[in-house]
């Protein structure tokens, strides 16, 4: 008789939500959810994304062949020291956290005997939060960046890779925790700074009619968790200062320009802007290797 594939999902927001969603029929797998929120663990059982729910990480965790974290990221080492004992011989964990250096290092440090890890993180959200935003379409056509550890096995990488493909993610690569943290501190770190300080504040006589696609664009993840937000900001401190920086010396270029009338200057810049978007958009992740 096969045996039973079992995946649990630790956090049933928005990622760990679709994830649920996504992964129905996976390995023709049972999902085993498991959030603190009662009307979470409802509605995840009465739309059918998991087949067990339950409250208690511990108990989705036991028996499980997969255990996704999809909590925010100071919680996790608690979560599994705990657990421990419940986690099956064999078993693979993985998270969806936006930082991975600290994440790993803290999940390493209690990994149970017996136990891989391999971390992950999907490209994919949306400005709205929880299970009611969740949906199963999330992750198509999205990007996938995997961070195994020096220890991971190479079938756990490619069962999170397999993973992955299935949820729809198309663009997909591998990293090491540094290389993620120091990239995501640019690609989502820094685009939540910069969406954040220009809703910090606005001009006074400012409302709706002035508002059009660039602002709606620039301004779409300053919805943003502050809770999450913080602990990311605050665990990629480094990095995130370094983009900082960065984006100050950019800023005075330009503004130098403004204040000078330097059109040609200006032109220059903001062509150069234009061809560094464009190379960007083309590049494609390097073909897998494992």
């Amino acid at each position: 008789m096969e045996k039973e594939f079992r995946i649990a999902i630790i956090g049933l927001g928005l990622i760990g939500g679709s994830l649920a969603y996504a992964l129905k029929g996976f390995k023709k797998c049972v999902i085993a959810g498991c959030d603190i929120d009662s009307e979470t663990r409802r509605l995840a059982l009465k739309n059918k994304a998991v087949n067990f729910i339950y409250e208690e990480a511990g108990d989705a965790i036991e028996n499980s062949d997969v255990v996704f974290f999809c909590t925010y990221p100071d919680s996790i080492h608690k979560i599994i020291e705990i657990n421990a004992h419940r986690f099956k011989t064999g078993a693979v964990i993985s998270d969806v956290c936006g930082v991975k250096s600290s994440v790993s290092e803290s999940i390493c440090s209690v990994l149970p005997k017996g136990v891989d890890y391999v971390g992950g993180h999907p490209m994919a959200g949306k400005e709205v939060e929880g299970f009611a935003n969740a949906s199963s379409e999330l992750f198509w056509m999205s990007g996938y960046i995997i961070t195994p550890v020096k220890t991971s096995k190479k079938e756990s990488v490619e069962l999170i890779r397999e993973i992955a493909k299935y949820i729809g993610s198309t663009r997909i690569t591998i990293a090491n925790p540094e290389e993620h943290d120091s990239v995501i501190a640019y690609t989502s770190d820094l685009m939540h700074i910069a969406a954040s300080a220009l809703c910090l504040s606005y001009p006074e006589k400012m409302n709706r009619a002035y508002t059009a696609g660039s602002f709606r664009d620039c301004t779409r993840v300053a919805r943003i968790n502050p809770k999450l937000w913080s602990e990311l900001f605050l665990a990629n401190r480094k990095n995130v200062l370094n983009e900082i920086d960065r984006l100050i010396e950019n800023l005075s270029e330009i503004r130098y320009c403004i204040d000078n009338s330097q059109s040609d200057e200006l032109y220059e810049l903001l062509d150069k802007v234009c061809k560094n978007k464009i190379t960007m958009q083309e590049k494609e992740p390097e073909p897998w290797k494992n």
